[in-house]
């Protein structure tokens, strides 16, 4: 728990001082960016505590924060290097794939009451919900933006060709999971280890 804090503390920390930089270098963001950095802390911090995340989940999602919000947003990186966009939705894909997965596990556990050999033959439904869980959130996000924009006058979204590239950028990550787990899952059966690959 402590180290959590820490990292939350560290979080909080370098969104300032990404602020503070940005006013100095006169990027100037406009305070919506400002306010929305703190904001996505406070959401991942309430979506850890709704999903009980890992702790390399939770650490991963404060990294994704800063990167995706202060360096994205604040030092507004989306606009001054091209594929920035694109690399931060790519891992989002990874990271809600992963929280997809362990939701999905979790669900087969402690409600279809599951023991391992149970768990290891519905691996492969699982990792299919993980990818379309993350599809979903990638869907969910682009949603999100365009009401934001169109509420708060944000520019969030650049048209359809940035919107759709976003999420095609989202489920690539997304299929980089899941082929990733499947690869590894088909790696250890073969060793007789498939229960290993659950865990």
């Amino acid at each position: 728990m402590k180290k959590r804090v820490l990292a939350l503390i560290a979080l909080v920390a370098a969104t300032t001082a990404s602020a503070v930089a940005a006013f100095a270098l006169e990027i100037n963001p406009p305070m919506t960016n400002v306010i929305g950095a703190y904001g996505s802390i406070l959401a991942a911090l309430i979506a850890a505590k709704i999903f009980k995340v890992t702790d390399g989940l939770y650490y991963a999602g404060l990294a994704f924060v800063f990167f995706a919000s202060p360096m994205g947003s604040v030092m507004d990186l989306y606009r001054s290097f091209g594929p920035y966009d694109k690399i931060v939705h790519f891992f989002s894909g990874i990271l809600l794939a992963t929280l997809g997965m362990m939701i999905i596990m979790y669900l087969f556990k402690h409600f279809a009451e599951a023991d391992e050999k149970q768990l290891a033959r519905l691996f492969i439904p699982a990792v299919c919900f993980a990818f379309f869980f993350s599809s979903a959130g990638a869907g969910i996000w682009e949603i999100f933006e365009f009401t934001a924009d169109r509420l708060a006058g944000g520019g969030m979204q650049r048209g359809m060709v940035d919107t759709v590239t976003d999420m095609i950028a989202g489920n690539i990550g997304a299929l980089a999971y899941a082929a990733f787990s499947m690869i590894k899952y088909h790696g250890r059966k073969e060793k007789g280890e498939a229960k290993k690959a659950i865990s």
